[in-house]
């Protein structure tokens, strides 16, 4: 694959993780510029990761060179300056979420569209080497045939290490929009698209104390809820249980697990790319009935680590995503967190909400097909 030239907008703090996962292991993404509405921030990074060219937003979009934007702004500026790139004429790949709602979403892939240019979103996590292993493993038939799932986010909110917590309590982000998209991606890139969904709503906290940064010591009053237990039924039938909050303070529920008519895949955590699948067969459960000693009762109690079938060289790999978007531009294809993922995503959040406040289920109107998988035991920057 050529190399593509690539500009970063936004300074904050996941940008030194992209550009840190990026120059060390994606040599087919050149970042040639950062940008920041703080000139002095986009030029303090530019000088850590030695990136030739610091701009403001306005510049980055004016520099023919560029080829594909990395949005990582805050999130409530997504939909907006994800528009301006793209009238710019560069592709986009967006931290997430993409957008608040479907309608706007649709706006953005639209006009993508109509100025040929491709649009990508994180969370990319799905593309990482643990859930792609994962994925292998049940389209082995490792479990037989899954029907169930429980995913759970459980965390108490991000007032006790985040330096800025209040946008995590305004309108437009909270638990769901904050997470839900790891843990969604997960669920369809591996058992497909979402049918309906019921939910509800909580705020377990009404006042959140600041514990770190500049306005330690402040109180925050959430606007929106701050816990959301849903139930999703797949096309395939499959049924998700689906808990995200912030406001649990421990937990011992399991964070992903798969369960089939021969056995239960668990995986640690969808946040991260990498992570070991872990596997009960149905086999240990029953063969105590015909052998009654210590090595099976033994295997009875235990789960078995599954090797990672793909590099797993960090826990996250942000990049990965970016990498598959200027694949997808070479080759003229779709790229796998592609516009009718992101629609789907954008939908399923967005449908948890509605059925949290109207009671009622929610019933999906997009679809998606399954990601096309990773190649098993391909190198690290191969899509």
């Amino acid at each position: 694959m050529r190399t593509f030239k690539v500009g970063i907008l936004g300074a904050g703090v996941i940008s030194r993780t992209y550009l840190a996962d990026i120059k060390a292991f994606y040599k087919e993404l050149d970042v040639v510029a950062c940008a920041d509405v703080n000139v002095e921030a986009a030029k303090k990074l530019a000088t850590e990761f030695q990136v030739p060219k610091f701009y403001s937003t306005e510049d980055l979009l004016k520099d023919e060179e560029i080829e594909i934007v990395i949005n990582l702004t805050p999130p409530q500026f997504h939909v907006s300056l994800n528009k301006e790139i793209i009238k710019a004429g560069k592709n986009v790949f967006s931290e997430k979420p993409f957008a608040t709602n479907i309608s706007e979403a649709k706006e953005v892939l639209d006009l993508a569209a109509d100025q040929g240019v491709k649009v990508g979103c994180a969370p990319d996590t799905f593309l990482s080497s643990g859930l792609q292993s994962l994925r292998y493993y049940l389209d082995g038939g490792i479990i037989g045939k899954p029907f169930f799932v429980t995913a759970n986010m459980t965390t108490f909110g991000v007032e006790t290490w985040h330096p800025n917590p209040l946008p995590f309590y305004k309108k437009g982000s909270g638990p769901l929009y904050d997470m839900a998209g790891y843990y969604l991606s997960a669920i369809v890139s591996i058992l497909g698209p979402i049918e309906s969904i019921a939910a509800f709503d909580a705020t377990g906290v009404e006042n959140r104390h600041i514990y770190v940064g500049p306005k330690a010591g402040e109180d925050i009053i959430p606007e929106i809820p701050t816990h959301y237990t849903s139930i999703l039924r797949l096309k395939s039938g499959v049924v998700v249980n689906f808990n995200i909050s912030f406001d649990i303070y421990k937990s011992n529920l399991p964070m992903f697990e798969i369960y089939g008519d021969g056995g239960t895949l668990t995986y640690p955590d969808p946040n991260f790319g990498g992570g070991t699948p872990r596997v009960y067969r149905k086999e240990q459960y029953t063969d105590v009935i015909y052998r009654d000693d210590v090595e099976a009762l033994e295997r009875k109690e235990k789960f078995y680590d599954l090797p990672e079938l793909f590099p797993r060289v960090k826990d996250y790999s942000r990049g990965l995503g970016v990498l598959d978007l200027a694949n997808a531009i070479e080759t003229k294809t779709s790229n796998r967190a592609n516009g009718e993922l992101i629609l789907h995503i954008t939908e399923a959040i967005e449908g948890i909400i509605k059925s949290s406040e109207s009671g009622e289920f929610y019933k999906m109107m997009t679809t998606c097909e399954r990601p096309r998988p990773m190649k098993v035991g391909g190198f690290l920057d191969e899509v």
